[in-house]
């Protein structure tokens, strides 16, 4: 989200103007070993290391939050902003508070 090489890639791991549907069709096309034989990598490992980066998303965000905006750094209000709203929408997914219950 923060840096040029991730212009225009959302949560997904796509080009945000790409349909869901292309975006299933170059997943597929990607796992159907085109990695081991582009990249040398075994589909398994590939998925093993897609799955951590999933796990560990939340906490990479995090990261890239604090990082904003330091000595060095470029300091966007446009990724500060994304970067919050990421981490709400993630901290949401795992237990949020329900604001209709609350205040029901």
């Amino acid at each position: 989200v923060t840096s040029a090489g991730m212009h225009n890639i959302e949560a997904q791991g796509a080009p945000s103007r790409e349909t869901p549907q292309k975006y299933k069709e170059r997943a597929a096309k990607l796992w159907e070993h085109s990695i081991r034989r582009q990249f040398g990598i075994e589909t398994s490992r590939a998925k093993e290391a897609a799955d951590f980066m999933l796990e560990n998303h939340l906490g990479t965000v995090r990261d890239n939050l604090r990082g904003q905006c330091t000595h060095g750094h470029s300091c966007k209000m446009s990724s500060l902003e994304k970067l919050q709203m990421t981490i709400d929408i993630l901290e949401e997914e795992v237990g949020g508070v329900d604001l209709y219950a609350a205040v029901s």
